[in-house]
């Protein structure tokens, strides 16, 4: 389930996502203008998608425990966070195009999206009482693709640890989430001089925003510093 596909530079937010702590709350009045709290920042908080482009609030199924969800799968809600942060900023951008499929605030394309929500339904069937939508029009939902997200991590963690790493870490699987199951096993057990262009093709480099020369560390150094101490979160919780 490669997600190689180039992502368009252009990332329009439609909705905006923000953290707030406790239980079911009101949406806020659409006057009112909602900046994105980091998700890795506060990860045990509920999630809610606050407001569209055109400052209408959404429904309330918008609202989602995703930190309860990723837990029933097994994942780390910290390193599923730390995924958000690095793929979107936690925005539910809208990215797909005629060439590729990838949007959301995961950037998941359709059949990588869809292969892995029906894994998680299907090792969790109670999930599907948490998502409104199980199609591929679930992918524009943070609620519906964050569950899809978490199964896709736990795949990871899974195959790096058949590799050989112990207990894979949200840097550690995000080669996988970003290039691919085969570039993903390789460059999480790559050696920080090894160069990127060994795992990765130019065009697909250049669409992520990695240079010609850049090490395996160098990179990993730019996604760390992206994910903050989320960077270190084991994938599988304990």
């Amino acid at each position: 389930m490669s997600r190689l596909a180039s992502r368009p530079r252009s990332m329009q937010p439609i909705r905006k996502l923000v953290w707030v702590a406790g239980h079911r709350q009101p949406l806020l009045p659409p006057s009112r203008s909602v900046e994105a709290a980091p998700w890795s920042q506060q990860p045990q908080h509920r999630l809610i998608a606050a407001q569209t482009r055109s400052n209408q609030c959404i429904p309330s199924h918008g609202e989602y425990a995703a930190a309860q969800n990723a837990s029933a799968l097994g994942v780390n809600p910290d390193a599923l966070a730390a995924t958000c942060v690095v793929e979107s900023g936690c925005r539910n951008v809208y990215t797909a195009n005629s060439n590729s499929s990838i949007t959301g605030a995961f950037q998941m394309s359709n059949g990588t999206y869809n292969e892995a929500l029906q894994k998680a339904l299907a090792s969790n069937p109670s999930l599907a009482s948490t998502i409104t939508n199980t199609g591929i029009s679930g992918q524009q939902d943070p609620a519906t693709q964050a569950v899809a997200a978490a199964q896709y991590l736990k795949d990871a963690a899974t195959t790096l640890q058949n590799a050989g790493i112990s207990n894979p870490t949200a840097l550690d699987a995000r080669a996988y989430y970003n290039f691919g199951p085969t570039a993903g096993q390789a460059i999480a057990r790559a050696t920080d001089d090894t160069p990127m262009s060994e795992f990765v093709s130019a065009s697909h480099m250049a669409s992520n925003g990695i240079s010609s020369n850049e090490t395996v560390g160098q990179w990993r150094a730019n996604v760390a510093s992206k994910m903050g101490s989320a960077a270190s979160s084991p994938i599988l919780s304990s």
